[in-house]
């Protein structure tokens, strides 16, 4: 599954806002493919993913969260489902800013270098605080469930990281691995 957040999108907007839109130069993207290197994904990232595939199937069983269903009890499967409905709400929340900040930033009206340095800091800081309402659902969901059940909850996420594959310019791999 290719993963690509609405926020990335925004600040490659803002930064190809100087001229002519361009393709990001292959030599600066990095591919990251969970398949292939697990311990690459961040855990904001993993989460994020293991959330989502929870909401989408919720109410359903499935090849992807069965075995998970499982294996923990009936009540932290519950908070399970209830934190990922948590996890659109955020992004809804997430995605709303982030028009916010477009229409903040106009395309035709951004480009002033140092305002365009303002507007990804500021996508930045939305992102990040996204990413870090994640961490926290994790951190609840941990501190909620029997030792037994956090290992399990903990393998099934980590197993989800091989279906990640994401694509980060070198100059924002630091940025990406956060708030980490």
């Amino acid at each position: 599954m290719h993963v690509f957040t609405a926020l990335v999108v925004i600040a490659a907007t803002l930064t190809a806002q100087t001229g002519p839109v361009k393709e990001l130069d292959r030599k600066d993207l990095l591919v990251i493919e969970g398949a292939k290197d697990p311990g690459q994904i961040p855990e904001w990232l993993a989460w994020e993913y293991s959330f989502t595939l929870l909401k989408d199937w919720q109410g359903r069983d499935s090849g992807f969260t069965h075995d998970l269903r499982e294996a923990v009890s009936a009540q932290e499967f519950e908070l399970l489902e209830k934190e990922a409905l948590a996890q659109a709400t955020r992004q809804a929340r997430r995605e709303a800013r982030g028009a916010s900040l477009m229409d903040k930033y106009p395309r035709s009206a951004t480009t002033d270098p140092e305002v365009m340095a303002k507007a990804n800091d500021e996508a930045f800081a939305i992102d990040l605080e996204y990413r870090r309402g994640i961490l926290r659902s994790r951190d609840r969901l941990l501190q909620a469930f029997t030792a037994e059940s956090q290992a399990v909850l903990m393998n099934w996420v980590a197993e989800n990281k091989a279906a990640i594959t994401s694509y980060v310019p070198k100059s924002d791999l630091k940025r990406w691995r956060l708030p980490e």
